[in-house]
């Protein structure tokens, strides 16, 4: 990007909530061949002065006349290198030319990273915490920027990956009391695509959960292992220094640390369409530590139990393709041209114990009984592959899975009158 693009100049501002501003875009160059009416971009711009040189992100419009849709990218490098950049490499620039072909703007995000040369007593919650800023500023200067605050995507690899999933799955994270007017805003989007993520950054997780029995054989890939792997240092400075790994199993701010940046922990019925692509063919975890499918494999089968409105994976390693042909960026783009802050994220409730699916485990038929007045049934595979759909329900209803083979299934149950939703699974004999 740097040998391509020329640096822009802009009016900064102070950041006292003064919403103005007027970056000056520059025209992009014609060797990009976007077909839009008039492409322009804006190089480097601040969207915090931590680290003027970190807190960047480069903009890219179709035009500048009108508010666009956006999707926001952020890049990878395991937390500990990378930069925004990388929209100058092949791969990116096409995906930037499909974007604005489509009436969508991209946004290329930098962040502060962990210091993989010495003590770090912050950690990766402080890339989290700019890429939540780097939101916010811009839907916040939305209007200045022509884009639509109520139609932003996120798109990430590998860290970048894990830092759209952690926006998408928290909580609103808006605060209506901060004094920084930027933080007040919303940090809900519509759709999230992601490319070689973690399924959590709590590796506690990956112990207990991601890689447990990885072998078939009752083996567990340990906490000790992973250090080993990753190093001492590295592995500290992750969580913001420890003495010990151990420690964090134990101490009360490193175990709430561990949660602040649990994706699975948040993970949610109300969270925005997931799109998930895991390529790695590694077989054991040391071989592909931070991108093993068994991260991909987690997300999504973690996403369809919540029930989360729409995941789409692929995962070859796996057998799991869920994508019916659609790319991750012709998913963000659908998503993006049906989507607004109220349409794509329903207040759907999760109801506990509202329905009664019985018998469960399961030889032939089960029969789903409870308080419904209308509602609908999706029977998934274990791998999120449809198996039937059963529309306007009423009362209760039997359902007959004979004919499928031994194993794990879904049912997501929603009921229509009152927008709740149940996800339970069945054992099939």
């Amino acid at each position: 990007m740097k040998t391509i693009l020329i640096m822009s100049t802009f009016l900064l501002f102070t950041f006292s909530g003064i919403a103005q501003i007027n970056p000056q875009f520059n025209a992009i160059p014609a060797n990009w061949n976007i077909n839009s009416p008039n492409p322009v971009f804006v190089q480097n711009f601040n969207y915090d002065n931590i680290d003027v040189n970190k807190q960047v992100f480069h903009l890219f419009l179709p035009d500048t006349t009108g508010n666009f849709p956006l999707v926001i990218f952020i890049h990878g490098g395991g937390f500990i290198s990378g930069t925004p950049d990388i929209v100058s490499t092949p791969a990116r620039r096409q995906d930037i030319k499909y974007f604005l072909e489509n009436g969508i703007a991209f946004a290329s995000v930098g962040y502060r990273l962990i210091n993989n040369a010495g003590p770090d007593n912050e950690g990766v919650i402080k890339c989290l915490n700019d890429a939540k800023r780097a939101l916010q500023f811009i839907r916040y200067y939305s209007n200045g920027l022509h884009i639509n605050p109520s139609t932003i995507a996120l798109q990430g690899r590998s860290a970048g990956a894990s830092s759209s999933y952690w926006l998408g799955t928290r909580p609103d994270m808006a605060d209506q009391n901060a004094t920084d007017p930027i933080l007040q805003e919303s940090t809900r989007v519509c759709a999230v695509d992601l490319y070689g993520p973690q399924s959590t950054l709590d590796v506690y997780k990956w112990e207990t959960q991601v890689f447990n029995n990885f072998d078939g054989n009752g083996t567990n890939y340990t906490l000790d292992s992973m250090e080993n792997l990753m190093g001492f240092d590295r592995a500290s400075n992750f969580h913001g220094g420890f003495d010990s790994i151990s420690q964090i199993l134990v101490e009360p701010a490193l175990i709430q640390y561990r949660q602040d940046i649990d994706q699975l922990f948040y993970l949610s019925n109300d969270d925005p369409p997931l799109f998930i692509s895991s390529q790695s063919s590694a077989v054991h975890p040391s071989q592909d530590l931070f991108h093993h499918s068994f991260h991909g494999r987690e997300i999504h089968n973690t996403a369809l139990a919540v029930g989360v409105s729409e995941v789409k994976a692929d995962i070859p390693a796996l057998s799991i393709n869920t994508t019916n042909g659609e790319s991750g960026i012709e998913f963000l783009a659908r998503h993006l041209n049906s989507c607004s802050l109220t349409t794509s994220i329903p207040d759907i409730k999760v109801s506990e114990n509202y329905i009664d699916i019985s018998p469960n485990p399961v030889v032939n038929q089960f029969t789903i009984n409870g308080t419904l007045t209308l509602y609908q049934i999706d029977v998934l595979d274990a791998t999120g592959q449809f198996i039937q759909t059963i529309n306007n329900v009423e009362n209760s209803h039997t359902i007959d899975i004979s004919v499928l083979p031994g194993g794990l299934y879904f049912v997501r149950v929603r009921d229509l009158s009152n927008n709740l939703l149940e996800v339970q699974k069945v054992i099939k004999l």
